[in-house]
């Protein structure tokens, strides 16, 4: 059996990890991610599935539903990790898991089974449930604390609608990179509770949530996909954030909808 922490999605998920830290993105133990495994990926390269089949593994109890994924693979962040050194520890601060009807099998890692996935793993389930819904090939959910984004929702008003437009008229590549624009909450306690399943509305319909004073849930396809989207939001909220929110210039509605129309993106 092939080794699991020379594949590629595990590779991937370390090298993300510590670029969102180098970025900023996720000090001390802020950020954490889900990722979609195929059964072929799992079956190719978990040594410990069969004892998950036979119901051997680690069980932990969960506390809501995902009806839709029961049966599905995640490779997940732990409680309490670290970006900066979960390249280090990839056993301890990585596991795979599966979903079953009011619980998840530890299949791989979490120091075999005696660490639990991130506390914000109901909001991660829910929300790939919610963007499995919008598109089949999604893979990933990330959560992470990019700076600009975060001042830019003490210097903005907190309205996604509002939020949007401003980002719109920032640079022509967001309404090309975020056609559908970003959902945004009003601030909520994090963790378990409610902000799960309101995040997971959101992404019925927005790739990217704001939490405001906190963050950002994204998702996506591909590492590369779900990155490149949180970066043109960083990066555009750095450019706010630069001009003081004091945008007197930019583009204009008219010019936003020329973009999107010009690349098919709006009817």
């Amino acid at each position: 059996m092939a080794d699991i922490l020379k594949t590629p999605f595990l590779e991937e998920t370390i090298e993300s990890c510590r670029y969102f830290w180098e970025a900023g993105w996720g000090e001390n133990h802020a950020g954490n991610l889900t990722y979609l495994l195929s059964e072929e990926e799992v079956n190719k390269y978990v040594k410990d599935v069969e004892k998950a089949k036979k119901g051997k593994s680690v069980r932990v109890a969960m506390t809501f539903e995902a009806e839709e994924l029961i049966g599905k693979y995640f490779l997940v962040t732990r409680a309490g990790s670290f970006f900066r050194t979960i390249h280090k520890h990839p056993e301890k601060n990585l596991g795979i898991v599966k979903v079953n009807h009011d619980s998840i099998d530890i299949i791989w890692g979490f120091d075999n089974g005696r660490m639990k996935p991130t506390s914000e793993f109901p909001a991660h389930l829910l929300c790939h449930q919610a963007r499995l819904k919008q598109n089949p090939e999604n893979k990933l959910v990330m959560h992470c604390h990019p700076t600009n984004v975060i001042a830019m929702t003490f210097a903005h008003e907190i309205n996604e609608e509002k939020f949007t437009k401003t980002m719109w008229r920032l640079n022509s590549e967001c309404v090309l990179v975020f056609p559908e624009g970003l959902g945004m909450l009003p601030w909520m306690v994090c963790g378990e509770g409610p902000i799960g399943p309101d995040t997971a509305k959101k992404m019925e319909k927005y790739r990217i949530v704001i939490w405001p004073y906190h963050g950002m849930f994204a998702s996506g396809t591909s590492f590369e996909d779900t990155i490149g989207l949180i970066e043109t939001v960083e990066k555009n909220a750095q450019v706010y954030m630069l001009n003081g929110g004091e945008i007197k210039a930019g583009l204009t509605d008219e010019q936003v909808r020329e973009l999107a129309q010009a690349f098919d993106l709006w009817d």
